[in-house]
């Protein structure tokens, strides 16, 4: 896209109330925050990969998810998200599905104006690529899973990056949260047997895909890329909004999960109960009080426990306890993780 033309389609979103900086809704839209590791194997439904995208499947379909390095040339990635076929599914039944999805916070998808009669026009862009050509499906479903809208797409190049482009009014009646719930949830959709629906329409019901998707797991050797992608207000594609800096796409990540969230304290055991607590701060506001993961504790052997409770969105209590006989100053270390996850 030429200069003239980018700058066009920004002035042309300014118009219709979106452009300008921090247009893109979507957090961790090119794939480079990771914090649960780099490689999935059998994630299970709902479960989370890279930051911010999970997998949703039922039936017999299961798939591998990853950091890749593979990118689109001259774009400015460094990281994709590719999902690969680890156990087939040749035969769909009505309740057989599959793919990727991310959701949007509700507080984040007001400017859209979902759900009334000012409803927004809007534009999804991403990069993707895969060895399976044909037509694919993204679904936009509300928090509540009984509004839908299906677009489709086309692949059209085996192992060839494309900029796919969607655009749509925002649905203009059912219940949009614009809270710290689920606002908006957006679905790739890989294999679908059921539970599907005719494209472009906003409906009632609880849609993951098109009728006319392919099936993309049908062979173990299938691979599905993507990355760059970015949801705004506007009838245009603009260019693809890079974060100014690693930091700071992590913080906005770590709003919903946390992987290590440390704290220490320096336990005297003279004192009568021998037991030491105090509140550890999160680096950032979490959307929610979060769920908190196991401890691991690194105090070593004068400390007989750790624990964590009372978690809010920017703290958690944690106490310490010495071990019998201890009467010397300890240095408590442990971590959790935080989970705040739509």
């Amino acid at each position: 896209m030429s200069k003239a033309a980018e700058l066009a389609n920004l002035i042309g979103n300014i118009n219709a109330g979106g452009g300008g900086v921090n247009r893109n809704v979507i957090i961790n839209s090119a794939m480079t925050v990771s914090q649960r590791g780099t490689s999935f194997n059998q994630p299970a439904d709902g479960a989370y990969t890279l930051d911010r995208f999970f997998v949703f499947r039922n039936g017999a379909g299961i798939m591998d998810v990853e950091q890749s390095t593979t990118v689109p040339s001259g774009e400015g990635f460094k990281n994709s998200l590719k999902c690969t076929v680890d156990t087939v599914d040749t035969s769909l039944g009505s309740t057989d599905f599959g793919g990727l999805a991310t959701k949007v916070e509700g507080q984040d998808l007001a400017r859209f104006h979902f759900g009334q009669s000012t409803a927004k026009q809007f534009v999804l862009s991403f990069f993707v690529r895969s060895n399976i050509t044909g037509t694919y499906s993204v679904s936009f479903r509300n928090g509540s899973a009984n509004r839908y809208l299906v677009k489709e797409y086309t692949i059209s190049s085996a192992d060839t990056w494309q900029k796919i482009t969607i655009t749509d009014l925002a649905d203009n009646t059912g219940t949009w949260a614009t809270d710290n719930t689920t606002g908006l949830d957006i679905r790739w959709c890989l294999w679908e047997g059921g539970f599907s629906a005719s494209a472009d329409t906003w409906g009632a019901g609880n849609i993951i895909g098109s009728s006319s998707n392919v099936n993309w797991a049908t062979s173990t050797d299938n691979n599905f890329y993507i990355t760059g992608v970015q949801l705004e207000v506007g009838q245009n594609p603009t260019e693809f909004e890079h974060i100014n800096n690693f930091g700071e796409e992590l913080a906005r990540c770590q709003r919903y999960f946390l992987a290590e969230a440390e704290f220490k304290a320096n336990l005297f055991a003279d004192e009568g109960s021998r037991r030491m607590g105090g509140a550890i701060n999160f680096p950032v506001t979490m959307r929610s009080a979060p769920t908190m993961g196991s401890v691991t504790d690194n105090s070593g052997s004068q400390v007989s426990s750790s624990a964590i409770s009372g978690s809010t969105v920017n703290c958690v209590r944690a106490i310490f306890v010495s071990a019998s006989g201890s009467n010397s100053n300890i240095e408590c270390f442990a971590k959790a993780s935080a989970d705040a996850e739509l």
